[in-house]
This record gives C-alpha cells, sequence and structure tokens, in this order.
C-alpha cells in the first residue's frame, strides 16, 4: 500500500504548500500540472479553470483506483479543462463581438 504523506504542516509547523504534490509519481504530477497550463494563454479564465483541473487530478491521483483508470480519469479532466477554455473563449468573443 502506498504511504501518504501528511498533508497538514511541515516541520516548523507553517503549512505546507506544496505537500498535495509530495509523494506522486512522475506521471501523476505531470498530469496535475497540465491544467494549469492553461493559465498564459488564457490569463484569469484560463488560470480558475486550470486551477479547478489542477485540483481535480491532484485529488484523483490520491484515489484507491488501479492506473489504468486513474490515467484515464485525469485525461478526461485535462481534456475537459481546455473544452471548457475554449467554449467559454468562444463564448466571451461572441458576445463582445454582438
Amino acid at each position: 500500500m502506498e504511504h501518504t504523506p501528511d498533508l497538514g504542516k511541515n516541520s516548523t509547523g507553517k503549512p505546507d504548500p506544496w505537500a498535495k504534490f509530495r509523494g506522486l509519481a512522475w506521471w501523476q504530477l505531470v498530469l496535475s500540472i497540465l491544467p494549469i497550463l492553461l493559465l498564459p494563454v488564457g490569463g484569469a479564465i484560463g488560470g480558475a479553470i486550470g486551477g479547478v483541473g489542477l485540483f481535480t487530478n491532484l485529488s484523483l491521483a490520491r484515489k484507491p483506483f488501479g492506473t489504468p483508470v486513474k490515467v484515464l480519469a485525469m485525461l478526461g479532466v485535462v481534456l475537459a479543462t481546455y473544452l471548457a477554455y475554449f467554449l467559454v473563449a468562444v463564448l466571451v468573443l461572441n458576445l463582445v463581438k454582438g
């Protein structure tokens, strides 16, 4: 069984901002970070949608599913975040154009 790191405080007693990333496999880290790459492309809207995707994938990475199910679920979240961003971008563009 995997060892789940303490997601609370670090050794100095302060909250550890990187705790959610500790203990994950490299592919889980990559799939978790992919949605936040919308930030430089989409600004605040892309960052908000990407942030939701990032935290959703971090949550999925800690679930006790098998590896193939995790990969498919996390890829689905990545795809959904990019699709949601492009749909919102098209909607905003149409609203601005009139």
